[in-house]
């Protein structure tokens, strides 16, 4: 099999060639792996392809399916109550440990995790979000990537990686930097769209995650981020669905899109803004341990 000519990228994970395309969108292609599953995004978007895509523009976009942050400054106070609850899959001392946000966008789950006692800080490579971070939240956000952010090593307590493992052009350094500044036996805690649930199986390609293209440059299941983990040396303890706060009118646009209708033009915008907490099986969290 060819793409435009071309020999198609062999399996990041288990460098197997012959990978079958799963999904197309534009120039780009997702392939799946026929040893391990793993899914990909094929071509690569280059690093300033990248760099022009996590613009401010990526925390306002607002249609489902598509590339950013569906209504995330909107969504603020529901965002700080989905980290709220995140922070509940975190040991409980809190007090004197050093957490690290890897992806920390504009500072958010920093500013949580400080405010129940952690010593939290976050690397974040948007230029614009990080200064939105420090500049507008006051909130300690390096405008860089771990790789780059010269942290100790072994002086991390905690690792965080709240929906960024997709994105990242090469996870399996980024895992390797995170065993460097991590204590022994320290935490790597980290979410990710589960492109192998029950519901994305039924979906098919109708599925909100084949939308996320080309942000989304892996696109992971239990096994396969298993796989990842293990290979870099940490233990998994735990892998499950969470939930998330979103408002009314969010999800009701998620759900909306997915089936192709139009929401209802009546309901009143107050009735609309009122939160929801729900489980669409869909962020997968893994909690794994550095070895001893």
């Amino acid at each position: 099999m060819t793409l435009a000519g071309r020999q198609p990228a062999p399996c990041p994970l288990c460098s197997a060639p012959g990978p079958t395309a799963f999904v197309r969108k534009g120039r780009f292609t997702v392939l799946a792996c026929s040893a391990c599953g793993l899914r990909y995004l094929d071509p690569q978007p280059a690093p300033d392809e990248l760099e022009t895509l996590y613009g401010e523009a990526y925390f306002a976009r607002s249609r489902p399916g598509e590339p950013g942050y569906d209504r995330y400054l909107e969504e603020i106070d529901n965002i700080r109550r989905t980290f709220d609850d995140r922070l509940r899959f975190l040991p409980s001392q809190a007090a004197g440990s050093c957490l690290l946000d890897v992806g920390a966008a504009i500072g958010l789950f920093v500013e949580r995790a400080r405010r129940a006692g952690w010593n939290a800080e976050g690397v974040e490579p948007s230029q614009w979000a990080a200064r939105y971070a420090h500049e507008v939240l006051g909130q300690p956000v390096r405008p860089t990537t771990l790789e780059a952010a010269q942290i100790a090593p072994q002086s991390v307590d905690v690792v965080t990686l709240w929906e960024v493992i997709e994105h990242l052009p090469d996870p399996r350094a980024t895992l390797a930097a995170i065993r460097r500044v991590l204590r022994p036996g320290g935490l790597l805690v980290l979410s990710t769209p589960d492109a192998g649930s029950l519901v994305a199986r039924a979906l098919g390609k109708r599925w909100p995650g084949w939308g996320k293209i080309p942000e989304h440059l892996f696109f992971f299941d239990r096994r396969t981020l298993g796989t990842l983990l293990t290979e870099q040396g940490f233990v998994v303890k735990t892998m499950r669905y969470v939930s998330l706060v979103v408002s009314r009118g969010y999800l009701l646009d998620r759900v909306c899109g997915i089936a192709g209708i139009r929401p209802h033009a009546r309901l009143s915008r107050a009735w609309l803004d009122r939160p929801v907490k729900v489980n669409p099986f869909y962020d997968l969290l893994i909690a794994a341990r550095a070895p001893r």
